[in-house]
Parts: C-alpha cells; sequence; structure tokens
C-alpha cells in the first residue's frame, strides 16, 4: 500500500513538474509573441507618423495649388467680363454696320433707278440735256458765288477776333477799374462811365435737361470716341457735344459719322483721348 501511495505522488509530482513547464514555455512563448507584437505595433506608428507627414505635405501642396487655381479663376474671370464686353461692343457695331450697309444698298439701288431714269429720259429728249447742262452751269455759277462770300465771311470773321483781341489787350485789369466800374455783374469798357453799362447776359448750361448718353469706346490712336446716341436721339454730323464725369465738364467732342443708335465723334482740343473714360456722360445741348 506504501508502494502504491509513493507511485501516486511521484505521478502527481511529475504531472505538477510537466505543469510548470508547460507553464514556463508558454509563458516565455507569450513574452515573445508580446514583444514581436510591439515591435510590429512601433513599427505601424512609425509608418503611420511618415505618412501622417507625407499627407500633410501634400495637403500643403494641393493648398498651394488650389490658392493659385483660385488666382487663375480670377484671371479668367476678368478676361471672361473684358471678352464679354468686347462682344457687346463688336456685336453694337455690327449691327449697326449691317443697318448702314443695308441703308447704303438702298441708296444705291435709288440712285441707279434715278440714273436709269436720266439715262432713259436723255434718250428720249436730246434737249433736256442742254437743259441739264445749263442747270449744270449755273450751279457753278452759284458754287463760285458761295465760295467768294465764305473768303468774305472768313476775312470779316479775321477782322472781327482781331477786333476782339485788341479789345481784350486794351481793357484794365479789374482790380486797376474805378469804383464806379467795378459793378458786379457789369462790363464797362474803357472810356464809358457805369451809366454806359453794358450788361452780359448769364450763359446758364444745365446739362440735367440735355439729352444724355455714355461712352462706348475710346481710341487713343486716332483721338475719337463712340457713344450710344444717335439720329434717334437728334444728332447730326457736326454736332457738338459736351463730356462730363459726374458733374465734371471735361470737354467737348465733334459728330463726325452718325447712325440711328450710335455715333463716332473726334475730340476737339483741349479735351484728349486720355482724359476721356469709358462710361463718362455724353450730353446733346438742346
Amino acid at each position: 500500500m506504501f508502494n502504491k501511495s509513493g507511485k501516486t505522488l511521484t505521478i502527481f509530482i511529475v504531472l505538477i513538474i510537466i505543469l510548470l513547464v508547460c507553464s514556463t514555455s508558454i509563458g516565455f512563448y507569450l513574452y515573445h509573441l508580446e514583444q514581436r507584437l510591439h515591435k510590429a505595433v512601433a513599427a505601424d506608428l512609425d509608418r503611420s507618423h511618415a505618412d501622417a507627414i507625407r499627407l500633410q505635405s501634400q495637403i500643403k501642396d494641393l493648398q498651394g495649388g488650389l490658392a493659385l487655381a483660385q488666382d487663375k479663376s480670377k484671371e479668367a474671370d476678368q478676361k471672361i467680363n473684358s471678352l464679354l464686353d468686347e462682344r457687346d461692343l463688336n456685336e453694337g457695331v455690327r449691327v449697326a454696320l449691317k443697318k448702314e450697309n443695308a441703308q447704303l444698298k438702298e441708296q444705291m439701288k435709288a440712285l441707279q433707278d434715278a440714273d436709269d431714269k436720266i439715262k432713259s429720259e436723255l434718250d428720249d429728249s436730246g434737249g433736256k440735256l442742254s437743259q441739264y447742262q445749263d442747270l449744270l452751269k449755273a450751279s457753278q455759277e452759284r458754287a463760285k458765288e458761295l465760295e467768294s462770300h465764305l473768303a468774305e465771311l472768313a476775312q470779316s470773321n479775321k477782322s472781327l477776333k482781331s477786333k476782339l483781341d485788341d479789345l481784350q489787350a486794351s481793357m484794365q485789369p479789374y482790380d486797376k477799374r474805378t469804383p464806379q466800374q467795378q459793378i458786379a455783374g457789369e462790363v464797362i469798357p474803357p472810356g464809358q462811365s457805369g451809366h454806359d453799362k453794358v450788361e452780359l447776359d448769364k450763359i446758364v448750361v444745365n446739362p440735367q435737361n440735355s439729352t444724355k448718353g455714355h461712352v462706348l469706346s475710346v481710341d487713343n490712336d486716332a483721338e475719337f470716341v463712340i457713344f450710344n446716341l444717335g439720329l434717334n436721339q437728334g444728332v447730326k454730323p457736326d454736332d457738338v457735344l459736351s463730356i462730363y464725369r459726374g458733374d465734371e465738364y471735361l470737354g467737348d467732342v465733334k459728330a463726325t459719322r452718325v447712325q440711328d443708335e450710335m455715333s463716332a465723334a473726334d475730340i476737339i482740343p483741349p479735351l484728349s483721348s486720355k482724359e476721356v473714360r469709358k462710361n463718362d456722360t455724353v450730353v446733346l445741348k438742346p
């Protein structure tokens, strides 16, 4: 019986030793496994950190590219707006030229019809040719008379200008006039008393009561402007119009080419094309 107890105890002790060895082995295995997992997690953390740094750099590059793209988008918007303005202006000019071309064709047709009619009348009656020649001769003589009259008017205008210059040169400065001459709103020529005074009418320019438009385009090389007033608004060739910016008077322009809704005008010195801007107000005085 003692032998059986000894064997049982020996077997129990052996089992305990085996369990301890197995536990120790499992502990070492788990320890090494934990070390490997720790190293793997550390390596993953390092890679994640490097990826985060790389992503931050990429984000910065993307932000810089986005800012550059926004700047380019703004420039593109400005160019598009400028092109739209030019397109509107070109479209207006194209429509106006198309209308003018149609009018010219109609005028050419009318002239052709008149020419055909004149030829037919000349063929029917040779006497009318003599009448036309007489009319042409009379017209030429009338033209010569008008040229002579124009020369006389030019000479008279030159004489009046000379007299005006002499009068201005002979007038005394305001601060040297006598108290009787210093009368507000009055001009007293030299050698006259206050009783012989000449009153000047007040010159009033009120652009509020005038036909107004605005400048569409300015040509700095040819010194002319295009504005949106034409025959339908009462503008005629050789009309003189005024340019304003707000309430500030800039100068005058002279209409040279007039269409239904648009006109071109030469800039009258001392006004210069450098002083005129797009959208300045154009006033046709009543």
